[in-house]
């Protein structure tokens, strides 16, 4: 057998400022053709998965692209056109079958389904014989474009994600053994008028735990190959915004639709029980992450980088440099003029710097702040969480500077400026100065749930600060223009068709 593979990951935000351009995919993973091997994407992500199983069922593995990018702003049409003709020229006509490790939360301000234009043009070409096999994240947005395009998608079953190889392996499996068997799967997917903040996708406990318990009950059913329950990325701006089951069988002789929306009711009945938050405002979550007995990490919510918020919140710099407190907080702020400012000043010299470009109230408002230049840093980051699988990113050019609380001075800032956004969901940007995270009294973070399972190697204690952004766990507080309606929680009290 004959089996193309490859990769296009980024998680988009449609309230995020800014693009994200082919330069810089290329700082982070682009791999072309020849030169992708296993490891291209990660040692434990997706596509290592599916290429362990490929090689081990002797297929001809035909490479065409593994672009994958951290959370950020929407892609440029450049990028994303870019992509799709290097995926798509490199697949050969005589193919059997094709693998992607697909996010599935792409979004371009002129196209909010750029992984449907990948698929869609992929099955354009080669017909519709060969088959198409996806894995996604959780929060995928699975649209219209997917579901006519693709013949199998599977998605990651946790919360915090940490079984990236498993939903690749997975996904190759099943498009193996389809092949093997001359079986024509076929995904179905149902709807649910319903988006919320991602606090509450926590696969290890309820409400959520239970639900994706039910995509594992129904592959015990006779002829269904693989469900999961997509709760959506909630941050994006499209017409198919809202949960999603999608259930994957061995042909349209197994009716997928019952079994998706059985799951579908289930979710629809718990949906105001993912509205309970334990967030608070941000200055009480700073106050109670520095009088914790140890390293407590603060979660900057509305600037999650894991999100596709660009990471220049300034709240909790604002609210630390204003508190009435003892201790030391540690912080990261993406400010490409001031990290690079800071990083020409050098180790030990003092530097007034106004970093933030927004307005005064807003999330990133700009602030001016004396300091002084501990250490700088000009190289990569290896992600330590599960759901990197080991990748790098680029912080470019960064500095470590030693802030002075304005109201107490025994509260002492250190704030990492970095010139790119990376994902805060482990303490690697902090790490990158060598620092021990855990003699500080209070590290950030910036995720609703994730970084839990990245910061646990050096600490368990955490608090959730309901801050604005681009990532607000309030979501009703963003301007959507183009989802469905109704949705819940915007619209309350209707029921499902």
């Amino acid at each position: 057998m004959k089996i193309a593979v490859g990769a296009f990951s980024i998680e988009c935000n449609s309230f995020a400022h800014g693009e994200t351009t082919l330069d810089d995919f290329k700082k982070q993973i682009y791999v072309e053709k020849d030169s992708i091997n296993r490891d291209s994407a990660g040692s434990s992500a997706e596509f290592a998965g599916a290429w362990d199983v490929l090689s081990a069922a002797n297929v001809e593995i035909i490479p065409t692209l593994v672009a994958t990018s951290s959370p950020r702003p929407p892609i440029t049409s450049a990028l994303l056109k870019e992509v799709c003709r290097q995926i798509v020229d490199a697949v050969p006509d005589d193919v059997d079958g094709v693998y992607l490790s697909l996010h599935g939360s792409a979004y371009c301000r002129d196209d909010e389904d750029p992984e449907g234009t990948l698929v869609e043009m992929l099955r354009k070409k080669i017909g519709t014989k060969p088959l198409i096999a996806i894995s996604l994240d959780l929060h995928a947005y699975y649209t219209k474009k997917m579901l006519k395009n693709v013949d199998i998608a599977t998605a990651y079953r946790t919360a915090p994600h940490i079984d990236l190889y498993e939903t690749g392996a997975r996904a190759a499996q099943i498009l193996v053994s389809s092949l093997e068997q001359n079986l024509r799967p076929k995904t179905y997917r149902v709807e649910i008028p319903m988006i919320t903040s991602a606090e509450q996708h926590d696969n290890t406990v309820a409400p959520f735990g239970p639900l994706i318990a039910l995509c594992r009950e129904a592959e015990k059913i006779p002829g269904v190959l693989t469900a999961s329950l997509l709760p959506t990325q909630p941050w994006l701006d499209v017409e198919e915004l809202g949960w999603k089951v999608i259930v994957t069988t061995s042909g349209e002789d197994v009716n997928g639709t019952p079994i998706a929306k059985r799951i579908a009711d289930r979710v629809w009945k718990s949906r105001k029980e993912f509205m309970v938050t334990e967030t608070l405002a941000p200055r009480e979550a700073l106050l109670q992450a520095l009088s914790a007995p140890t390293l407590c990490a603060v979660s900057d919510m509305g600037d999650a980088t894991n999100g596709g918020s660009p990471g220049d919140s300034t709240v909790l710099f604002r609210e630390a440099l204003t508190l009435d407190a003892s201790g030391t907080f540690l912080l990261s702020i993406a400010d490409k003029d001031g990290a690079e400012q800071a990083f020409a000043t050098g180790i030990g010299n003092e530097i007034t710097l106004s970093i933030g470009i927004g307005a005064p109230g807003s999330y990133n408002e700009a602030t001016t702040f004396t300091g002084r230049v501990e250490k700088i840093a000009y190289r990569k980051i290896q992600y330590t969480h599960p759901a990197t699988g080991g990748s790098f990113d680029d912080p470019g050019k960064a500095a470590l500077i030693r802030v002075p609380g304005k109201t107490n001075p025994a509260l002492e800032i250190f704030l990492v400026l970095h010139a790119n956004p990376v994902r805060v969901i482990d303490p690697v940007i902090y790490e990158l100065f060598d620092c021990d995270v855990q003699t500080f009294s209070a590290v950030q973070a910036k995720s609703p749930k994730g970084f839990k399972v990245g910061f646990a190697r050096v600490t368990h204690d955490f608090r959730l600060a309901n801050t604005p952004g681009p990532t607000t766990a309030d979501l009703l507080t963003l301007e959507f223009h183009r989802r469905p309606v109704p949705l819940f929680p915007f619209e309350r009290g209707f029921e499902r068709g």
